[in-house]
């Protein structure tokens, strides 16, 4: 039996221990139409993760500076955002 520990919701497992587990629960699902819903949800997931691009170094840091900018106030109004867009569509 496998204990799930979480810590800032991820689990605290081991990638082999998270694939028993998984396969473990797969294999306790009997009904057919059960086993199609897991399938279809999770090609569903790979196809999103798939299309998502990994995350560079350099967006990581462009995303923590915008985040510690934001923090300490250096931000834009919402209105004036949309204010600026207006304009941006009508050039």
């Amino acid at each position: 039996m496998f204990y799930v520990y979480l810590l800032k919701n991820r689990l605290l497992m081991s990638t082999t221990d998270i694939k028993s587990l998984l396969h473990g629960q797969i294999d306790r699902l009997q009904r057919e139409d059960d086993l199609q819903d897991l399938l279809l949800t999770v090609s569903e997931f790979i196809s999103h993760r798939a299309s998502l691009p990994d995350e560079s170094p350099e967006l990581i840091t462009q995303l923590q500076n915008a985040l510690s900018s934001a923090a300490s106030g250096h931000a834009t109004a919402h209105s004036e955002v949309v204010k600026e867009a207006k304009q941006w569509i009508t050039r």
